[in-house]
């Protein structure tokens, strides 16, 4: 009978030495990017992710690239939260990190005002980073409320009926509210991906190709953009080729689209322009939508 009784303390012993060591083991772990990033592919619950993270030690690159990778992994925004919420020490605002949140955009706009790859609210954003310190500009909308048409004597001076008549969408002023001196910024949208691009022209936008970036030719009290040409033997709709920036759209997740420029931009007037705004005559653009800014850069 001792020696049961000595077997069995000795083994209680053992017992609550390794539950001890287990347990310093476990406080001494610390959580990084990767190892979220290695939970969240091995298809664990977003739940179990973040109660992992609240209850451990953590180390997290929370940088711009850092959530761009996070997204790019696929990693949840809840989960994203939770790591923000680990390495501020405090809640963020309008917060949901239960493993809950809604996925048909309820709820957009609620994270960091200033985080790229926070969901805000529908629209374009400027993003600027300096000395790492980041800011989100949303840029309003202008609508187009008339229009004009030019070229008519050239037109009717032009021989054979070969002379164009030109349309032109304006804009009221020289100059939009917002002005930047970055000659090649950087944009993010936030569309409604939840519609897989079948939103009709009432709807919030779907993909990054319903914009054009266009460039202004500035008046003297107005900027405006040529939408449609027409002679005799025809006409054509849609922008001149002169107007057109090319512009890089690349896919963050969730609706989220980081647009980049091959070029810098010259100084001078331009805007996204909503191709399917306006009413039903395209060609006039009255109430046609642009997301207008300035290039201003300091000489």
């Amino acid at each position: 009978m001792k020696r049961n009784n000595f077997l069995f303390v000795c083994l209680l012993t053992l017992s609550l030495c390794l539950a001890t060591a287990g347990g310093a083991f476990a406080q001494d772990e610390t959580m990084t990017n990767e190892e979220v990033i290695t939970l969240a592919k091995a298809g664990l619950n977003q739940s179990i992710i973040i109660n992992k993270i609240k209850t451990s030690k953590s180390n997290f690159d929370l940088s711009t690239d850092g959530l761009i990778k996070l997204k790019q992994a696929n990693v949840s925004d809840a989960v994203v939260t939770a790591m923000l919420e680990a390495k501020s020490g405090k809640q963020m605002s309008g917060s949901n990190t239960s493993g809950n949140s809604s996925a048909n955009g309820a709820g957009r706009g609620t994270g960091d005002p200033n985080d790229p790859m926070a969901l805000q609210n529908y629209g374009i954003y400027m993003f600027e980073e300096r000395d790492g310190n980041r800011k989100m500009t949303q840029l309003a909308p202008n609508v187009s409320s008339q229009n004009r048409t030019g070229g008519g004597f050239t037109a009717a001076v032009t021989p054979f009926g070969l002379g164009k008549v030109k349309t032109k969408a304006n804009l009221p002023g020289t100059n939009a509210n917002l002005q930047i001196k970055d000659s090649k910024p950087t944009f993010y949208f936030y569309l409604d991906s939840t519609s897989g691009g079948l939103n009709t022209s009432s709807g919030v936008p779907s993909v990054p190709t319903e914009f054009v970036l266009i460039r202004f030719n500035v008046r003297s009290d107005n900027r405006e953009v040529t939408i449609a040409k027409s002679n005799q033997w025809g006409s054509k709709g849609g922008l001149s080729d002169e107007y057109v920036v090319p512009f890089n759209a690349e896919s963050m997740g969730n609706g989220i689209y980081k647009i980049t420029l091959n070029n810098d931009l010259k100084k001078g007037e331009y805007a996204f322009y909503l191709v399917n705004s306006g009413n039903s005559n395209a060609s006039a653009a009255i109430g046609a939508k642009f997301f207008d800014f300035g290039v201003n850069m300091t000489p």
